[in-house]
């Protein structure tokens, strides 16, 4: 089945310690709006964390201060974007619901991409993911969850380090060592397991690997016990300056990875080249 995006409010995240999020910094601007980027600040920090937060964890997480902090959050809370679920720990409030429907509403990229995604995880009985870089992070924009349910962390609006994930890997093989030096300035990387990629080395190393095999693959390293494969949806010449770079991914069992990865990188690639050839990328993020 599929999951519904609540991705939309200002692509929520998922992923808590995330070393390329440079709060109060990131998005600056030549305007100057502190209340504007501390409210988008706090939705984006409850977006990504596990449980509700005190006032003065948010602060301290975003590095604004707590009366700015509070008074920004009484004007969230007033317009249901946040709430108070007791002892002074905020959440997330209904309205990031209505914003993240509506950015699926108003987008035409789910529409087109469904219909191919639920055939590949029908085909394939497994789970399938679409989703595009934010950073040094992969995005979950769409997700369907197949009849071998593999079991997975993983949902629409997450974020995981991209050197744990195929999706993550298979983005990251487009770019130059130029653009991964830019995304990857420590060491060691992020990780999620103990078989999770920790160097930059070993990072170029794996999506060299990626680029000649022609897809990317992750095994145990966002999740022990897991293997997925993942491959970039292509772009016309027209729209490589302006879209948003996509992957398509398929998770499975170790053991099936093993005894069949060859025929299910094969319905990887035709569900990749149906997207390609119906579904214009550059769509992904604007209004229909």
């Amino acid at each position: 089945m599929a999951e519904t995006a609540l991705a939309g409010v200002v692509y929520v995240a998922g992923f808590k310690n995330r070393r390329s999020r440079s709060w109060g910094s990131m998005g600056d601007t030549k305007y100057n709006a502190p209340a504007a980027a501390c409210a988008a600040d706090i939705l984006l920090c409850l977006a990504v964390s596990p449980e509700a937060m005190p006032m003065s964890a948010i602060a301290s997480q975003i590095g604004r201060t707590k009366s700015l902090v509070f008074r920004v959050l009484k004007e969230l809370e007033s317009r249901d974007c946040v709430r108070d679920v007791g002892n002074g720990r905020y959440w997330l409030g209904i309205s990031c619901l209505e914003l993240g429907g509506s950015f699926i509403s108003q987008s035409d990229y789910t529409s087109t991409a469904r219909d191919v995604l639920q055939q590949l995880s029908h085909e394939t009985r497994e789970t399938v993911a679409l989703a595009t870089l934010r950073g040094n992070e992969v995005l979950y924009l769409e997700k369907w969850q197949g009849e071998y349910s593999v079991v997975t962390f993983t949902h629409v609006g997450r974020r995981l380090p991209a050197g744990c994930t195929a999706l993550g890997k298979a983005l990251l093989a487009e770019m130059d060592h130029e653009e991964i030096d830019r995304l990857y300035k420590e060491e060691p990387l992020p990780t999620l397991t103990m078989n999770s990629i920790s160097s930059k080395a070993e990072l170029i190393e794996d999506l060299e690997a990626t680029r000649l095999r022609g897809y990317s693959v992750e095994h145990n390293e966002s999740l022990t016990g897991r293997a997925c494969i993942a491959v970039v949806i292509p772009q016309g010449s027209d729209e490589a300056e302006s879209s948003e770079s996509v992957a398509v991914s398929i998770s499975m069992s170790l053991h099936r990875y093993e005894a069949e990865v060859a025929v299910l990188a094969d319905q990887l690639f035709r569900a990749r080249d149906q997207l390609a050839s119906n579904w214009t990328t550059r769509r992904l993020f604007a209004p229909r």
